[in-house]
This record gives C-alpha cells, sequence and structure tokens, in this order.
C-alpha cells in the first residue's frame, strides 16, 4: 500500500494530537517495512527519530499554505501524483473533495458535546464531523469511550469504528539518576514532595474543583500541589482561584514543561492527579503509571477505562470526594506503592507498536473498499 497521513499537527509541537502523531509514525517505523509512507504538511516538521526510507515527508504549500488551501485545493492533487491508496487523517478533517479512501482518527467529541469548554474555532472545526464521518470508509476511536461517543452522536457510522488505544511514550520509564532529578528539579523550581497535575490548563479538566478539593486538605498533607502544562483558553478562572484561595505558596505553575523533563517531573511525583471532566484517551495517566507514579484520577469518560483497577477513582464532579481521595493517597504509603506496582503492569498492556499494527489493518481495510 501507498499510505497518505497528515503530519501538520506536529507543527504545533505540543498538545494529545501531536503526541499521537509522532509515536504512531514511530510505532508504524518500528513494524512496516513493506508499505510505503507520505507524510503531508503544510510547514516543516522536525521527526526525530528519524523514520525508514519507506517514509516520505512531502511538504505542500500550493497555492497557499495557510487557511487550509493546501488542504483543500493542492492535497488531492497530490494523493493522485503520489499513487496513494489510503488517506489517515489525524486532524479531524478530510479535504471536501477527498480522491481516495480515508481513515479518520477521533480522540473525542468534546469540541461537539461539550462546547462551554472550547473556543469559538474548535467548535467550528468539530461542527464539520458529521460530513467527515460520512466521508470516511474507516474510523479510529482511542478509547470505547470515544467510539460509544461517535456512536451516539453519528449512529449511521458505527460499523466503521475501529478502537484502537494509545500508550505511553516507548522509552518512557521512572528515572533513578539523581543528577538529572535534581536538575529538574532546580529548573521547574519544584517543592520536595508534591502532587501533580500535567496536562493543558483549559476548563475540562476541571482544575478549579481541584483547587477547591486541595485547598481542604492542603493543612493536612505534606504535599504541595504542582500544576504543568501550557495554559489554555479560558484558563484564567483557574489563577484566580489560586489568588482567592491564599495558595500562592503551595500551589506551583510551571507552564510548558519540555519532552526530556517530563519522565523526571513523573518520577519524583508522590502522585498524579487528573480530575479531567472529559477526555477521550487521558494519556498522562498511562504516563503516570509508566514511570510508576501512582494516581488518583476521575471516574468519568474514557479516564476509568485507561486507568483500569491500577489508580484510585475520584468522581470529578464532588469536591469532597476528591478531598478525600488526596487525602488518603498522601498519607497511605502502603496505598501509593501498591498502585505504584499495579501502574507498571497497566502501562505494559498498552504499546505503540501494537497500536501501528492494528492500524495497518484498519488501512488495509479502508483501502480494499
Amino acid at each position: 500500500m501507498r499510505v497518505g497521513i497528515e503530519v501538520s499537527p506536529l507543527v504545533a509541537g505540543t498538545g494529545g494530537i501531536p503526541t499521537y502523531v509522532t509515536y504512531l509514525l514511530q510505532g508504524l517505523g518500528q513494524v512496516d517495512t513493506e508499505n510505503e509512507y507520505f507524510l503531508y504538511t503544510n510547514r516543516p516538521v522536525t521527526i526525530k527519530p528519524a523514520l525508514p526510507d519507506n517514509f516520505t515527508v512531502r511538504l505542500v504549500t500550493w497555492p497557499y499554505y495557510r487557511f487550509q488551501l493546501w488542504f483543500q485545493m493542492a492535497l488531492p492533487l497530490r494523493f493522485k501524483s503520489d499513487r496513494i491508496d489510503v488517506f489517515h487523517a489525524t486532524f479531524h478533517r478530510f479535504p471536501l473533495a477527498l480522491t481516495v479512501p480515508g481513515v479518520l482518527t477521533v480522540y473525542d467529541l468534546s469540541g461537539c458535546l461539550t462546547p462551554e469548554h472550547h473556543i469559538k474555532k474548535v467548535r467550528l472545526l468539530n461542527s464539520m464531523l458529521p460530513l467527515h464521518f460520512k466521508q470516511a470508509e474507516e474510523i479510529i476511536a482511542v478509547s470505547e469511550f470515544t467510539a460509544s461517543e461517535v456512536k451516539r452522536f453519528a449512529p449511521s457510522v458505527s460499523e466503521k469504528i475501529s478502537v484502537i488505544p494509545e500508550a505511553a511514550a516507548p522509552d518512557l520509564s521512572r528515572v533513578r539518576d539523581r543528577s538529572l532529578l535534581d536538575r529538574t528539579r532546580r529548573e521547574l523550581d519544584l517543592p520536595r514532595r508534591f502532587m501533580l497535575f500535567l496536562g493543558t490548563l483549559e476548563p475540562r479538566k476541571n482544575l478549579p474543583r481541584l483547587l477547591q478539593a486541595y485547598t481542604r486538605v492542603s493543612e493536612d498533607i505534606p504535599h504541595h500541589l504542582v500544576m504543568s502544562g501550557s495554559k489554555g483558553w479560558k484558563s484564567a478562572p483557574i489563577f484566580e482561584g489560586i489568588r482567592q484561595a491564599g495558595l500562592a505558596e503551595k500551589v506551583h505553575i510551571t507552564g510548558y514543561v519540555e519532552d526530556e523533563m517530563i519522565p523526571a517531573l513523573l518520577s519524583m511525583a508522590d502522585f498524579l492527579v487528573y480530575p479531567s471532566l472529559y477526555e477521550g484517551f487521558g494519556l498522562p495517566v498511562i504516563e503516570a503509571m509508566a514511570c510508576g507514579t501512582p494516581v488518583v484520577c476521575s471516574n468519568a469518560a474514557s479516564v476509568p477505562e485507561v486507568a483500569g483497577k491500577a489508580a484510585l477513582l475520584a468522581d470529578p464532579l464532588s469536591v469532597e470526594d476528591m478531598a478525600v481521595k488526596l487525602r488518603r493517597m498522601a498519607l497511605d504509603d502502603d496505598l501509593r506503592s501498591s498502585l505504584s506496582d499495579m501502574g507498571l503492569k497497566r502501562a505494559d498492556q498498552f504499546s505503540w507498536a501494537d497500536t501501528a499494527r492494528r492500524t495497518i489493518e484498519v488501512y488495509r481495510k479502508a483501502a480494499g473498499r
């Protein structure tokens, strides 16, 4: 097969979709030397590590690299000249004049089903999903939860859906190098003991309730709260909540953390807290587990599906329940040790190599149609 994949999300460099594209490509490069892959982007991208010779990056800028002109006008022509058998849409969209069988990855439907959590641009892009569902020969959902959301939103496409989960980075594991840990602590100005939130600071991550829960227990536990991630849309209430609660000395906002620091950051945290209201997968949960870091997470959306029995679950709508679970995790050494061991085993059940193999099977199904 000759497979086209949109890799323009890599231009952004951070976030869930670039992570998916990065590790899917690595997985495909690891398991597939037979099929040819054409990676389409409107701006130069950096792909590390280097991919095998059966991968070719195509920079498409005609007639203009912005405003989707390259995507809508030039990309269908590139499919023809590159003799593409199937196109994998990784960014919630197809060209309207799709000329080859298409595979669409769906991460979540929050832009459609929880529009109050998003800015106008995201809501507008998601409004096109019903059309793209119809265009797709096959749909990849990253969790059973996301598959159920697609079926609820667009019942007619149910037979097209395959569930193929994400995974932690292939080389992600607990960091034991003391010099690396100390350097990361200095650079991020981390407290001695802390619980960690990792993810974009945005409404659906439920951080105002997390702050309320932490306020209730902060005097009873030795842990500070570290919140790491890029500032997202509608994040002002988070910072206002910190100010109003008088938590400036105990809540630490690191901002975006470079990928190279993530393993050390996770390894130093006593536990991860992930109270999200809506997730298509919830990658930080499995990343923490891969580092042996215990997890407190919400019992909503896809998060309990990913966590399995290897995390302490809390009701994300109940500040009281979150506070109880934070206190229990912070003070129970045996619980943290047990969940650390269970999390390592849980993380081993997910791999990008397996994701890649299953994705190739979807490509074959789509091309065969």
